[in-house]
């Protein structure tokens, strides 16, 4: 007969396996990043979709940065200024 240590044990290795770090769900914890105060945070991109541009997805993403340095920065991040339909645009 197993006792209940050994029962615990068993569940706490399993759901081990199950989830990630933190006790977050291993495919979630793959897609979340850490802010710099440590915070969790959804992934930064953006998929693109038919007439994206970079100009355009600073549009939408920007906020309050300038439109400029915010297009500058998602050539840098993207290697580039092309991007195709589907493909995830790294955002600043």
């Amino acid at each position: 007969m197993l006792s209940l240590t050994a029962i615990f044990t068993g569940v706490s290795a399993v759901s081990a396996l199950v989830a990630g770090l933190g006790g977050v769900p291993a495919a979630a914890a793959e897609a979340q990043s850490l802010s710099p105060s440590g915070a969790v945070q959804a992934p930064s991109y953006h998929v693109a979709q038919p007439g994206d541009t970079l100009w355009s997805i600073a549009n939408t993403h920007r906020g309050n940065v300038d439109h400029g340095r915010y297009v500058e920065a998602l050539i840098r991040l993207n290697s580039g200024t092309s991007i195709e339909v589907g493909q995830a645009v790294h955002l600043p």
